[in-house]
């Protein structure tokens, strides 16, 4: 039999750290889900899956409502465990753990999620708390702005007064925060790594071994490819050196998620437009619309506009549409004059030539 222990899920109808039967944390999930997609609202908590010897067999974060990828837990646990490449020793146990969920599950919880137009939040990103958004889409360019973990911000505002106090182990850890401060994470790293973490800590770790490109070591605190895939695709580096970090992971541990992103990075709209299966958060929906708008499919990219509510996404339809109106119209201008009055025609022709710039501008603003 299998168990489930939920952390950090807000919301008191999921009761944090109790243990529960697998069957139990899909209906409880399943529920809560369904009534805050019908609020219109979201939360998410992570969890933990554990074997009847309290042995850990998968961790991941659970969203419920708005934004959220599956309808329950079932569905979840079922799509990323199949997803996870192991060795074949490991293979055996995999496929266990998979008929394990299959057997606990209800059938009534086995069947697809009825909810046919999901709202992807502009914010949402897998997994990732405030602390870790502000680290992955590089909010501080000087540093990593740390608020939690040891309430490190408290200690920065009360360090004069508790200098006297402090241990020469705290001093250790006041000293590697403002290290990370200002971008040398190395020490806040190595002194992670040297003690027994939480969960919580993990997760730090993993985000500060991606900012300093050591994706297989944050891979490695994880069994999840998506995960780091859909952080290290968050990361604000330069398209080049986005692009390689993202083909050398892809090459290792390759993901549907993993392939869209390449895609959206290489512009290949094609690729993308026709890309269905994978987890949706805001960046990969806006990249969806992108692919739509350059293939000049309006129907569908409002359709996926509607799925986020992100209002850029819908401000940059919006103005796609002004644009190209305004280039038929001045091509129409075009036809319709003189070729003799060849001063209006450099006229018109300047007018559609920076429109058409600002239309590859809106086209290449992700």
């Amino acid at each position: 039999m299998l168990f489930v222990r939920f952390t950090d899920v807000p919301d008191t109808r999921i009761q944090n750290y109790e243990r529960l039967t697998f069957a139990d944390a899909v209906v409880a999930t399943h529920d809560l889900h369904q009534i805050l997609s019908e609020e219109g609202t979201n939360c998410s908590g992570d969890f933990r899956l554990f074997d009847q010897k309290d042995e850990l067999l998968y961790r991941g974060t659970f969203t419920f409502g708005t934004g959220g990828t599956y309808p329950n837990l079932y569905h979840q646990v079922k799509d990323r465990v199949q997803r996870i490449r192991m060795k074949k020793e490991d293979n055996a146990k995999k496929m266990w753990l998979l008929d394990e969920i299959e057997s606990e599950t209800p059938d009534d919880y086995k069947r697809p999620s009825a909810k046919s137009n999901p709202i992807v939040s502009s914010t949402y990103q897998s997994r990732l708390t405030r602390l870790q958004r502000r680290l992955i889409y590089g909010a501080a360019t000087a540093g990593i702005l740390f608020t939690s973990l040891f309430t490190a911000t408290q200690w920065f505002i009360d360090k004069e007064a508790h200098a006297e106090q402090m241990t020469g182990g705290e001093e250790t850890w006041l000293d590697a925060y403002e290290q990370a401060l200002q971008g040398e994470e190395s020490s806040l790293i190595a002194l992670l790594e040297r003690k027994d973490r939480s969960e919580e800590e993990d997760a730090l770790l993993i985000d500060l071994y991606l900012a300093e490109g050591a994706d297989q070591k944050a891979l490695e605190l994880t069994d999840d490819p998506i995960l780091i895939e859909t952080k290290l695709a968050g990361l604000d580096l330069a398209d080049q050196e986005k692009l390689e970090r993202l083909q050398d992971f892809q090459a290792s541990h390759p993901t549907d998620e993993g392939a869209f992103d390449l895609a959206a990075l290489e512009r290949d709209y094609e690729t993308v437009a026709k890309t269905e299966n994978v987890e949706w958060t805001a960046p990969r929906v806006s990249a969806k619309v992108t692919a739509y708008l350059y293939l000049g499919d309006i129907e569908s990219a409002n359709e996926w506009a509607s799925k986020t509510n992100d209002p850029a996404v819908q401000v940059k339809i919006d103005k796609y549409q002004d644009i190209t109106a305004t280039i038929d119209e001045l091509n129409e201008k075009l036809k319709k004059t003189s070729s003799k009055d060849t001063s209006v025609r450099e006229k018109i022709q300047a007018a559609i030539a920076t429109e058409e710039v600002e239309l590859q501008t809106i086209l290449y603003s992700d």
